[in-house]
């Protein structure tokens, strides 16, 4: 059964890279961390710039992340969905299957910008010293992670919704409701978890450990809130 998971996620992430959304979303994350090295110096990032470059991408991800994940499934025709039923997977395992794919693609996006920076930052100031490197992959896991959380909830109400430009109005206005209420009230980020920043960093550099582990917990709830209404809506799409 895991190999026929793997088999479908893989198919599903082919599927996704033949369309022409995945593909400006990457181009795009790539052309920001090539830029992003050339005006480092003149912000004075010094040799932080893949640390920068993710908390950077902190404020454009869940666009991109939203945008992808609300026609994750709703963009496919029926035809194309009926064809998929024919495989010997239920529909729970097709939903996964195209979740995992999702995921993968978010965290191509992520890298897409990542590596860039990380590779110009050697070129131009040399290697980082390894607490800031391991600062910066840490960040990086955590920005995937959040991501993908992004991409199941906006999934979520897009199939709720009936309607990718239906779920991607929704699900942005949701994402900057809760941003100006966390942003006026700090200590309500953990609870809409709305930057990845805003539990990760206070482990990182502050040690806070309580506070990263609360926030980390309301993100696994979250995510499995989400894939349960998720294949709820998927299992009573009509085809």
């Amino acid at each position: 059964m895991i190999a026929q998971m793997n088999y479908l996620a893989a198919e599903e992430l082919r599927k996704l890279f033949r369309g022409g959304k995945l593909k400006a979303l990457l181009l795009l994350s790539f052309v920001i961390g090539v830029l992003f090295v050339f005006i480092g110096d003149r912000l004075g990032l010094g040799d932080n710039l893949p640390l920068m470059a993710i908390e950077l991408l902190a404020v454009v991800l869940p666009f991109f992340m939203v945008a992808l994940g609300s026609d994750l499934m709703i963009g496919e025709s029926k035809g194309m969905i009926k064809h998929a039923l024919k495989l010997p997977v239920g529909r729970e395992f097709l939903f996964i299957g195209k979740l995992l794919a999702g995921w993968a693609a978010g965290a191509l996006i992520v890298l897409c910008m990542f590596v860039p920076a990380y590779i110009g930052g050697i070129i131009v100031h040399g290697a980082s010293a390894a607490s800031s490197l391991g600062a910066g992959i840490a960040e990086l896991g955590g920005a995937i992670l959040f991501g993908g959380l992004l991409l199941v909830l906006a999934n979520s109400v897009s199939l709720w919704a009936g309607s990718s430009g239906v779920g991607l109005a929704v699900s942005v206005v949701l994402w900057m409701g809760m941003s100006a209420v966390g942003f006026l009230e700090p200590q309500l980020n953990r609870f809409f978890v709305t930057s990845y920043a805003d539990w990760l960093q206070p482990l990182l550099y502050g040690g806070d450990a309580d506070r990263t582990v609360s926030t980390l917990l309301f993100m696994i709830a979250y995510y499995i809130i989400g894939t349960i209404l998720g294949l709820l809506a998927f299992q009573r799409k009509e085809l």
